[in-house]
């Protein structure tokens, strides 16, 4: 189980690696690599949803870095991902990796910051709730800090818009 737990940390250093990363390629780059490494993690741990939606979400990236049209791309998306989650359902909690992908999908698809961490909100607290399921504490851990993180974010945005509307 130690060792599991380590293969998840190394997903996490890649994922904290992605932030540092100014071209959108480059950081999906990033992401594709960590979420072959949480493929693996989340494989190992039973989690066959969790692991195939990974697998999926490489590609997903792949096809976001290829695609220019990025919202043709989000029925397919959700078909496949409603899929995986038919062939692999272990209970309602394998719907939430399906859940968070879906939200992660939305929110690239759109160029609104304050959409992109509504949507990461959402995909960050799908993965806890999946990651207490499975016994993944390094994802506990790593989406919690990405939720406040994105929780912190937009918060400050919120405040910036009512300054500047003066409210």
């Amino acid at each position: 189980m130690f060792y599991i737990q380590l293969i998840g940390i190394l997903g996490f250093c890649i994922v904290v690696l992605s932030f540092y990363k100014k071209e959108t390629t480059t950081i999906l780059m990033y992401q594709i690599t960590s979420n072959f490494v949480y493929a693996v993690h989340y494989f190992l741990l039973g989690g066959l949803s969790g692991a195939f939606c990974c697998v999926i979400g490489m590609i997903r990236n792949v096809t976001l870095i290829k695609c220019d049209n990025k919202k043709i791309i989000l029925p397919i998306f959700i078909t496949i991902y409603s899929l995986i989650t038919l062939l692999f359902y272990e209970g309602i909690y394998s719907l939430l990796p399906m859940m968070a992908n879906l939200s992660y999908l939305i929110e690239m698809t759109y160029k609104n910051k304050k959409v992109l961490l509504k949507g990461a909100l959402v995909s960050s607290s799908c993965w806890i709730i999946y990651a207490i399921f499975v016994s993944s504490y390094v994802s506990i851990v790593t989406e919690s800090i990405l939720l406040i993180s994105n929780t912190i974010q937009l918060i400050r945005m919120i405040n910036k818009q009512k300054i500047k509307l003066g409210v």
